[in-house]
């Protein structure tokens, strides 16, 4: 390990453990990070942008979803190839590199600005307050909207506060939404809106295709809320770590608030010997993980984008142009008008239910990247003892929850989704090319990705940043 990675704490040494066994009779040992981002990547966007970009332009430009997943899938492997080799999360491994935390704390401070606002709270407010009015709010109902905004965003402390570790709760919410969520759609879907399924799936892969006049910042949004998007792909490494996968099982776990005591977290990675039986079961390991991501997160992707925006296919005319949940509203309208009263509740329930638990896994996110850093690197948290991490967690989720709180009382976070997601396509494009170098500097030769590994990731910067400077190009010169 290089001298700038040693002075963000140097790696102990420890056993890897065996891979757990693989085929069909285990298949529940196969559930861990997949499931967990699955369930969380079915969000906003999805549920907003989505319906939006097929409203307006047909199920042909769903081929862009297809390459965003695409490359995000080489993406998470990736990260989770260093968490499995020390136990520590990607982000960690980035503030080891060349020139210096500092220099990358600035950055990622500036990246993750963008993305701290409560927009998925703030979003569920209104599908939350559709439910009770029994119609789309309206400016005299800000004050209700502004509430139910509240209560949302506080009530994804919920889930976080217990359990023995917080990667478990956040989980069985996951589930359970991803389980709820795609059950509904699958159903409206398959016997209410069978005519959209053909164009739908060819429209995943007719790559090229771009209709006349197309809104770059809408498309370019969507490709960023596709698959995961953004910083929130380096969860699947912090995930793997708390789930005790590879030598995360070394290193330990957040705890949580109440139950979690017995949970500790170490202040830095460990790592293991290069044996040929640590090389078998490193293969292990890695296949366990891809087969996570190619079974169960890729195909929950591919759903999540596909089988929201099949409503706007099958109930809204073909060139609408819609803004957020006014097109969510009207698609509900649509299932109501071709099915009855009750599918304009059921939809925008299925709605809350895809905004509401997202706000978890983004506070989540966000807070465990920077207390996962603080953590490892300060030297005054250096000396507490492994359970004590989650007093940090907590204090740094407290400080955002407050930062929450003023942001819903003075600002309409729900009107920069479309932001939000644009900026977050420089941050994956960014973060991608930092992923290749990190591994090829801290790893060892021999757990090093292939070829085509590296170029899966350098397609994925590719893509996200093309379609981030397109858009930045067409919005500071379109005439």
């Amino acid at each position: 390990m290089s001298e700038k990675a040693e002075s963000f704490g140097r790696w102990t040494v420890g056993e890897l453990p065996p891979p757990p066994p693989s085929g069909l009779s285990q298949w529940r040992l196969m559930i861990g990070p997949g499931i967990l981002m699955a369930g969380a990547n079915i969000g906003g966007g999805e549920w907003l942008l989505g319906p939006e970009v097929t409203a307006r332009y047909g199920g042909s430009i769903l081929w862009i979803a297809t390459l965003a997943i695409f490359g995000q899938l080489f993406y998470n492997m990736e990260v989770m190839r260093y968490a499995l080799y020390c136990g520590e999360p990607m982000f960690v491994g980035y503030f080891r590199m060349p020139p210096g935390p500092m220099f990358w704390a600035w950055l990622y401070i500036a990246f993750d600005f963008v993305g701290i606002w409560p927009y998925l709270a703030s979003n569920a407010a209104v599908p939350f307050a559709a439910i009770i009015l029994g119609r789309l709010p309206t400016a005299e109902d800000a004050t209700l909207v502004r509430g139910l905004g509240y209560v949302v965003f506080l009530g994804a402390y919920i889930p976080i506060l217990f359990g023995r570790k917080i990667y478990n709760a956040i989980q069985f919410c996951m589930i359970l939404k991803a389980v709820l969520v795609l059950g509904y759609l699958l159903l409206v879907n398959l016997f209410l809106n069978r005519g959209a399924w053909g164009e739908a799936f060819t429209g995943l892969f007719q790559f090229g295709t771009l209709p006349a006049n197309m809104d770059w910042a809408t498309v370019a949004a969507f490709a960023g809320i596709a698959g995961a998007g953004g910083l929130s792909n380096m969860h699947f490494s912090n995930y793997v770590r708390d789930k005790g996968w590879g030598m995360g099982a070394q290193v330990g776990a957040i705890p949580s608030a109440f139950g979690g005591k017995t949970i500790t977290l170490s202040h830095v990675g460990k790592v293991f010997p290069i044996t040929p039986e640590s090389l078998a079961r490193w293969r292990g390991w890695f296949w366990h993980v891809a087969r996570e991501q190619l079974f169960i997160w890729v195909p929950a992707c591919i759903l999540g984008a596909m089988l929201p925006a099949m409503l706007s296919i099958g109930f809204l005319p073909r060139g609408t142009t819609i803004q957020g949940w006014e097109g969510a509203a009207l698609t509900a309208k649509g299932i109501a008008d071709h099915s009855g009263p009750a599918f304009w509740y059921l939809t925008l329930t299925c709605g809350l239910l895809v905004l509401a638990p997202t706000q978890i896994t983004q506070m989540d996110g966000m807070v465990r990247r920077w207390v996962d850093v603080l953590w490892t690197g300060s030297r005054r948290l250096r000396h507490l003892e492994g359970h004590k991490v989650k007093y940090v967690y907590y204090g740094v989720l407290t400080l955002y929850g407050i930062w929450g709180m003023i942001a819903l009382a003075v600002f309409n976070p729900a009107q920069i989704v479309k932001t939000v997601a644009n900026f977050w396509n420089l941050a994956l494009g960014f973060s991608a090319i930092q992923t290749i170098i990190t591994n090829r500097r801290l790893l060892p030769k021999e757990l090093r990705p292939r070829w085509f590994m590296e170029a899966g990731v350098l397609f994925c910067s590719a893509f996200y940043l093309g379609i981030f400077f397109i858009v930045a190009y067409k919005q500071l010169f379109a005439k």
